[in-house]
Order: structure tokens, then sequence, then C-alpha cells
């Protein structure tokens, strides 16, 4: 027989444990709060940095335009100087600092190249990306920052997580994708395309797509943005409607010409890469200089057209202020694949949106009675579609960017879907993850290294891609 003062403390001990389990599932763990607090201060973290790289890009690209105004033939020097420059210091300190970016973040992300995280989201790898992007568009050469702003968003978080001492699982994957998401909203002003972004692109499992912690974060990077520079649209906001019923023929062809276009951007930009790598690791100066030079004379031919990200380029086609020439989209989808070739750091974002806007500014001149500066939006989120090859993640940035106009989500969504099955014709292979492949050829783990080595010959053998 138990005494009814011990019967009373184990009732009292029981209600006390149910209560607190039930409190804990409300609340969430210490555990789970910490997971929290690393995710947020990483995101905030992501915020600055990347609005700090975008008003350093912003500057270093004022500084050549201003240069190229004095004159035309600055670019003769100064472009094949800075592209010599990067591809020294890249080889020098940071070779996994090469390319866009965003290659090197799906890349690690596979479990089976896991190992390259330390040497491919370190912070020396950020920082130097951070640097040699800004000489880049010192430079004039065809990049963006948004490709970069992925891969130091995800290194940011990643190193967090690592000296949060989360659990392995936790910075295996939801970190990186949180912080190259994060970095793509901090870098357009817009967290709905980078938490569209991070599904399309980044995700690669149904628990990430879902995690509202991940979503969390790339708001937050996005409000750091607001508080910093205010509430802005990338390009402006955009006037006027596509009524489906009047304009289809209009944007069917800018989505099937922008397909065709990007689906071939595409292509030459893979193959050019696997073909230039060997001659990249054997004489990167020499490559670099002659790019630079090729560089240069592009611009000095088109008046200065294709130097930079071509922001200023896509902003004047929106609004009217240029009128469209064929050359231009030829020309600067020429520039991108060069520049992109000479291996120096740099997105592809900025200058397909701008290609794109040239070529639907093209289009539109085929129909006067259509609005210019909606035909041109849907251009740019078309091209970037068959570019890409991620037809939500490109009409929902560029919704974003041109000032959320409603009234052109339809036709966005119509030019961005048939330039992606166009695109897919020329160039079967969405691009990030054919780059991708190609960084992951030749790549072997050094466990697998020893265990591929043939015992009688001592060679050792290459391990097939997943």
């Amino acid at each position: 027989m138990i005494p009814k003062k011990h019967s009373n403390l184990r009732t009292a001990k029981f209600l006390y444990l149910r209560y607190w389990r039930f409190s804990s599932r409300r609340i969430g763990s210490l555990q789970d709060w910490k997971i929290q607090l690393i995710f947020w201060c990483g995101a905030l973290l992501v915020g600055v940095v990347v609005e700090l790289f975008a008003r350093a890009s912003n500057w270093f690209t004022d500084q050549f335009d201003t240069l190229y105004w004095k004159s035309h033939y600055w670019p003769f020097l100064i472009t094949p100087m800075g592209f010599v420059l990067i591809a020294w210091l890249m080889n020098r300190f940071s070779p996994a600092a090469q390319g866009s970016g965003i290659p090197q973040v799906l890349l690690v992300l596979k479990q089976r190249y896991n190992w390259l995280r330390p040497s491919f989201l370190s912070l020396q790898v950020a920082f130097f990306k951070i640097l040699l992007t800004c000489i880049g568009l010192f430079s004039g050469a065809s990049i963006g920052r948004e490709g970069p702003s992925v891969h130091v968003g995800a290194a940011l978080m990643h190193r967090i997580g690592l000296k949060g001492g989360l659990h392995k699982r936790y910075v295996d994957n939801s970190l990186i994708v949180a912080g190259g998401a994060a970095g793509v909203a901090a870098a357009f002003n817009a967290p709905m395309a980078g938490i569209v972004f991070a599904i399309e692109e980044l995700a690669q499992s149904f628990e990430q797509r879902t995690s509202g912690t991940l979503i969390m974060a790339i708001i937050l990077s996005g409000v750091v943005v607001l508080m910093l520079s205010g509430h802005y649209s990338y390009f402006g906001h955009t006037e006027g409607s596509l009524p489906i019923s009047s304009s289809w023929p209009a944007v069917l062809l800018i989505g099937a010409v922008c397909g065709i276009g990007g689906g071939l951007f595409g292509r030459l930009l893979i193959l050019g890469t696997r073909g230039m790598a060997p001659y990249l690791r054997r004489h990167p100066i020499w490559i670099a200089a002659a790019c630079g030079i090729s560089i240069a004379t592009i611009g000095f031919f088109t008046h200065g057209e294709t130097f930079g990200s071509g922001y200023a380029q896509a902003t004047a086609l929106m609004s009217g202020q240029t009128a469209a020439d064929w050359t231009f989209p030829i020309t600067k989808l020429v520039a991108t694949l060069v520049s992109y070739y000479s291996g120096i750091p740099g997105g592809l974002f900025s200058p397909s949106l701008a290609t794109g806007a040239g070529l639907g500014a093209l289009i539109a001149k085929a129909f006067p009675a259509i609005s210019l500066g909606a035909l041109t939006v849907v251009g740019m989120a078309s091209y970037l579609s068959a570019v890409i090859q991620r037809p939500i993640t490109s009409f929902a940035i560029v919704m974003e960017l041109t000032g959320n106009n409603h009234e052109l989500l339809l036709p966005l969504m119509v030019g961005a879907f048939l330039a992606h099955g166009i695109s897919r014709l020329v160039q079967p292979d969405p691009l990030y993850d054919a780059l991708a492949h190609g960084l992951a050829e030749g790549r072997v783990h050094p466990m697998e290294s020893e265990a591929g080595k043939d015992s009688s010959s001592g060679q050792q053998t290459r391990s097939p891609m997943p």
C-alpha cells in the first residue's frame, strides 16, 4: 500500500513532466531555438554583406564608366590588365572563386562531393569572390554580381553553422540552401525571388522546401537590404498591360526567339567552358589577356553598350529612352560568353536580363500598338528562363525587379515556360547543373583515389559522375 503522501508526489511529478513536454513542443527545445537563432543571425549577416557588395559593385562600375567617357580608348588598357590581375589573384589565392558561384553551391549540395565544402565554402573564397567580381566590373567585364552573391551567402551561412556547432545534417544542406537563397533575395531586394530560387534551383529535399526557418532567413536578409537602402525595384516600375487576347502573337514570338537565343547561349557556354578548361589550367594569364582585349574591342565598336552588367541598358530599353538595335542582344551575348570563358568570377543573371530586354524591345518594334515596356519585360523573363532553364524563378525574379505589375503575370509565365521548352530542345541539360558537372569532372575524393589505384599498375581511376 503506497502512502497517500508519496502518491500525491508521484502524481504531481507526472503532471509536471506532462506539462513540460507539452510546453516544449509548443515553444521548442533549446536546440530548436539555437538553430533558429543561427539561421536568423546568418541571414542578417548575409543581407549586410551582400548589400555592401552591391554598393561596392555599383561604385566600381561607375568608376569604369567615368574613365570610358573620358576616353573610349581607356578600356584597351584597363580591361586586359584587370582580367590579368584577376586571373593571377584567383589562381594564386582562391581558385574556387572562378565563375558564377552557383555551380559550386550545387556541387557541394551533392552528398558525394561534401568533402569539397571546406575549399568551396571558405571565408577566403567569399572574400575573393567579392573582390575579384568588383575588379571585373571595374574592368568592364560583362558580368553580374547575383551568382557571386549566392556563393558568398552560402559560404557565410555554412561557416556560421560550423562555428555554432549545429548538428551535421543542418549544416550540410539547410544552411547552404538558405544562404544561397538569401544572397539572391538581398542582391535583388526580392525576397520572393529568393524563396522560389531556393525551391527550384537549390533545394534537394521536400523537408527543405517546406522549411519555415529557411523562408524566414531569406525574408530577414531582404529586410536588412530594405533597412539599408529603402524600398526600391531593381529596374523601376513597369507600366502597361498585355491583354492576352490581343498580345498573344507578340508574347509567343518573344518566347520562341528568346528560347532559341537562350538555349544557344547555354550550349555555347557549356561547350566553350569545357573546351577552354585545359588551356585555362596551362595558360590562365594569356587567356585572360586575350579575353580582356576582346571585351575592349567589342565595347569600342558598340560605343560602350556591352560593358558591365547591362543594368543601365536594360533600364533604358524598358523606358524607351534607347531605341532597340538588333546588334545589342548579339554583342551582349558574345561579350558575356567571352567574359565567362576567361574564367574570372561573375554572374549571368544581369547580362542575361539585358540581352533579353534587347530581344524583347527589338520584337516590340513589330507591334507598335502594344506596350514597349511590357514586351521588354517579357523578353527579360523569357531569355533568363531559356538560359538557366528555371521558368518559375525567372518570371518571379522579373516580376519583383520590375515593380510587381500583376497585369503582366500571365504573359510572363507564358513567355518563360515557352522559352524554357524551346531551350531544352537546343540545350537539354540545365546550365548550372552542366557547369557543376564540369567542375566535378576529375575531382576524386582522397579516399576514393586510394581505393581506385590498380594494384598491378598503380594507376588512379576516375570515379564516375553520379
